[in-house]
């Protein structure tokens, strides 16, 4: 392997851990955030979904560039739309532009992980691929890490808009290592075709059965994966009281967790084959989900521990993706990908949305926040068990002999 790989995918693992930052930074700063926006429980929820959406929408297109184009110029492109993004979010006067900047940082988000995969895949071996990806899945963690306690002490001190602008002048150091680590040029089969004949080929993937036995999965893991993005803050907030300091560092347990399945699961998957990690982790996922829908306000620690099970349902990404490249050829993996991506955050942004209506309906009915949030612990647990059984149905046709 050529040495100068090794830089661009140290690039795009910074990239990615600004990446898992901007979608986990809400969680701590939601009080605050919501008071000085005017934002009731939906709104929030709102403004955490148009981040996700603008990610989900933007995964076909970056799919079609990257097998066209390669990784580096369109991930490049789109971390600078970032930083304008956070430019906007920073200083945003209401929820309209809080929204516009969410959008933005969601498109830069939206090629990081998936340019990856797609970028690590044509570059190296499988035998090293494979452990590459659980350490740079690993590292990209440390994101998450960051928008728990340390954004948390930073809000408390300096308030959450200098906090975010700093966080975006990160994401600017991070386009600019891409752009002068990542110089890959796509696949020769993509370029000479049109733009249209790209995206005719990348739908024509929908028709792919293996593919649609992954989408129950990818959607129905952001049911978990949203209380460690955004709202296991306003959770921890609302039921046990608990400062920005406080709550950054229930947030940073929840982050360990997921840090550690980031590492493990990959491995696991290694040993056991993905289908048994994907399944054992809903269920344990689901259980936990039960217990804090049948107590949400019993303990703190309780409360925090049983959330961070619940939301480790998202660390299956890259258990999915990886089980997705291996469906289709080389000349269309980052389309698929990308197909693939769009169902997981689509998820995100409805899960976003839901539980902030749901949320409000309970506050405008009178219910506790304990109540309240059982509710939502209980719709979570509803999707991922409805994300289980067509996955567990199609594994078993794909397993039953002829």
């Amino acid at each position: 392997m050529r040495p100068r790989v090794w830089p661009a995918l140290a690039a795009l693992t910074g990239a990615f851990a600004m990446s898992q930052f901007f979608r986990s930074c809400l969680a701590v700063m939601a009080p605050e955030l919501s008071r000085d926006l005017s934002l009731d429980p939906a709104g929030f929820g709102a403004l955490s979904s148009a981040f996700f959406m603008a990610f989900a929408l933007a995964q076909v297109p970056v799919g079609v560039a990257f097998d066209r184009l390669g990784v580096g110029r369109p991930t490049s492109v789109l971390l600078a739309v970032g930083v304008a993004g956070g430019v906007v979010f920073s200083s945003a006067p209401g929820g309209v532009w809080a929204m516009l900047g969410q959008a933005g940082l969601g498109v830069a988000c939206a090629p990081v992980f998936l340019g990856l995969i797609h970028y690590a895949s044509g570059h190296l071996q499988e035998r090293v691929y494979l452990r590459t990806l659980a350490i740079s899945n690993g590292l990209g963690m440390l994101g998450v890490l960051f928008a728990a306690s340390p954004l948390g002490w930073a809000v408390q001190h300096f308030g959450w808009r200098p906090a975010m602008l700093m966080a975006t002048g990160c994401m600017a150091a991070a386009c600019v290592a891409v752009w002068r680590t990542v110089h890959d040029s796509g696949h020769a089969e993509a370029h000479g075709a049109s733009a249209a004949t790209l995206l005719r080929e990348t739908f024509a993937l929908l028709k792919v059965p293996a593919l649609w036995t992954l989408v129950p999965v990818c959607l129905g893991m952001a049911a978990g994966t949203t209380f460690r993005n955004a709202w296991g803050g306003p959770y921890v907030a609302d039921v046990f009281g608990l400062d920005p300091v406080s709550r950054g560092s229930a947030m940073t347990a929840i982050s360990v967790v997921a840090f550690a399945c980031a590492f493990a699961l990959p491995l696991l998957a290694r040993r056991f084959g993905s289908t048994a990690v994907i399944v054992g982790n809903m269920l344990v996922s689901m259980a936990a989900g039960l217990l804090l829908a049948v107590m949400p306000d019993t303990s703190l620690l309780l409360g925090v521990a049983l959330l961070s099970i619940l939301a480790a349902a998202g660390t299956l990404h890259p258990i999915v993706m990886t089980a997705g490249r291996t469906m289709v050829p080389a000349p269309v993996r980052g389309r698929a990908l990308g197909i693939l991506n769009t169902f997981v955050f689509m998820g995100m942004a409805a899960a976003s949305a839901g539980y902030g209506w749901l949320a409000r309906l309970g506050l405008r009915s009178g219910r506790s926040p304990g109540a309240v949030y059982a509710s939502l612990f209980g719709l979570a647990v509803a999707v991922l068990f409805t994300a289980l059984l067509p996955f567990l149905w199609g594994h078993w046709r794909r397993r039953r002999p002829a």
